[in-house]
């Protein structure tokens, strides 16, 4: 694990996509990825405009601030209803992502622990069930699109992020395609409002994500912070032109805790020089992919990853169950 923010590792994704590379080069990288994956669950990713152009990215988090713009009743039209629909918007202090999820837990810590945030969720626009939470065109001009285009090709870059973890565990690259291949991810929108610096330094609580695996964009505000094996936490400072890429829960459950899920939080952005100690924080911003199995794949351990005992450490689940389950533990829907 990095001692700090600046020895995360960066993987340069670029030749891979565009085919560029030679067989080589790929297993060597694949080699870096399931090494990172086994001991960090964090890094930065560059290279990835062929696939999903920077342009369309920056337009992305124009629509984010458009979005969250929007008076509240607008917002509270396209509301959340939900966890296994898991769409829609979701109000400021609405989200608990702590892992302490007591429900003994009882007011000032309760207060405490919601995180100060509201945000956006975004599914397949073809989902024959629930049915999306879109903005009226008229309010928003030209969202849909752009969030159906960069929910698609995210979609097709989580594909070839699964073809080399495949190829990187020694599984033919189309390994995970058949349980992975209907588009069952969540685009979230994230927007933390400026907060007095003298209230509760959580944005985010301390949790992992559910899936496989998470593509986060982040703006330059920082805050993000991953669990350091002592139990410390460190910065994950923004740094231009690259995501974030972590695993989830799920994937380390299919991998029987082999490939890591790492704990994070969001706290306040640190102090800059120009403002005010006793005032508010700047806004910060951020968009995440979270990248999940077919609601009915089933999860059982990966060939080759039984360990020692040659058992399984878990009970195969399905997979939208569990997901489900977890979601409504964390927002109470």
């Amino acid at each position: 694990m990095p001692s700090s923010a600046e020895s995360l590792n960066t993987l340069d994704i670029s030749r891979f996509l565009t085919g560029q590379s030679t067989p080589t080069q790929d297993r060597a990288l694949a080699a870096a990825f399931v090494q990172l994956a086994k001991e960090v669950g964090f890094f930065y990713v560059e290279g990835y405009e062929s696939v999903v152009p920077q342009e369309l990215v920056d337009e992305v988090f124009h629509h984010n601030e458009r979005f969250f713009d929007l008076p509240l009743e607008k917002k509270n039209e396209l509301a959340y209803t939900s966890s296994k629909a898991n769409r829609g918007y979701l109000s400021f202090g609405r989200e608990q992502a702590s892992l302490s999820k007591d429900p003994d837990q009882i007011g000032a810590e309760r207060e405490a622990a919601k995180d100060q945030k509201e945000t956006f969720e975004i599914g397949n626009d073809v989902d024959p069930v629930y049915p999306e939470h879109w903005p009226r065109e008229e309010d928003l001009p030209g969202f849909k699109e752009t969030m159906t285009r960069f929910y698609v090709l995210l979609d097709e870059l989580h594909l070839r992020l699964m073809s080399l973890l495949a190829i990187s565990l020694d599984l033919a690259p189309d390994f995970f395609l058949p349980q992975i291949d209907g588009r069952n991810h969540c685009l979230r929108l994230l927007h933390y409002p400026p907060v007095p610096r003298s209230g509760s330094n959580n944005r985010i609580g301390a949790h992992t994500d559910f899936g496989t695996t998470t593509i986060l964009f982040q703006d330059d505000t920082g805050g993000l912070e991953i669990e350091s094996p002592s139990g410390a936490f460190i910065p994950v400072v923004p740094k231009p032109r690259t995501f974030i890429l972590n695993f989830g829960d799920i994937l380390s459950r299919w991998s029987n805790d082999e490939l890591k899920s790492t704990v994070h939080r969001a706290v306040l952005p640190d102090l800059r020089d120009s403002e005010d100690a006793d005032g508010l924080t700047k806004t910060r911003r951020s968009v995440a992919f979270f990248c999940n199995p077919n609601p009915d794949a089933i999860i059982s351990c990966l060939p080759g990853f039984e360990g020692p005992s040659g058992k399984a450490k878990y009970e195969p689940v399905v997979a939208g169950e569990y997901y489900a389950q977890m979601l409504e533990a964390e927002i109470g829907a």
